[in-house]
């Protein structure tokens, strides 16, 4: 396991098309005055729920890459991995990506972190995994 968050509900909330990057977003809240942004990067496939409630992200086995590989196209090689995605008793999700991080920020439920200039100044990077 590379990161578990049983208690929060994260939400998948941007994709920027330009950039193949994915945002999922744990909204501050009463615990907590900052977001816990799951930025994906690289991201060439994903099979994935919009909501979660609770988060475990873990790389994939072999033999669900296999399965991923020839339903959705997915592709495994030095660059990209299979992210596994769970959430409570819920279904596996995954995410054909090169990268994640895990970040804290401050921002607004209708602002992005994705694709911007000033983001070394809104983040705290908690995590980095490729």
């Amino acid at each position: 396991m590379i990161f578990s968050d049983p208690s929060s509900e994260f939400k998948m909330l941007d994709y920027l098309v330009s950039h193949s990057q994915l945002l999922i977003r744990s909204m501050r809240n009463r615990q907590r005055e900052y977001n816990v942004d799951i930025i994906f990067k690289g991201v060439r496939a994903l099979t994935i729920d919009t909501v979660f409630e609770g988060l475990e992200i873990s790389l994939s086995d072999e033999s669900q890459n296999l399965k991923l590989i020839e339903d959705h196209g997915f592709i495994i090689d030095y660059n990209y991995k299979v992210f596994l995605l769970k959430s409570g008793n819920g279904p596996m999700n995954f995410i054909n990506a090169m990268a994640f991080g895990i970040f804290h920020n401050k921002l607004g439920i209708l602002e992005t972190s994705l694709g911007r200039y000033d983001w070394g100044n809104l983040n705290e990077m908690v995590l980095w995994h490729k």
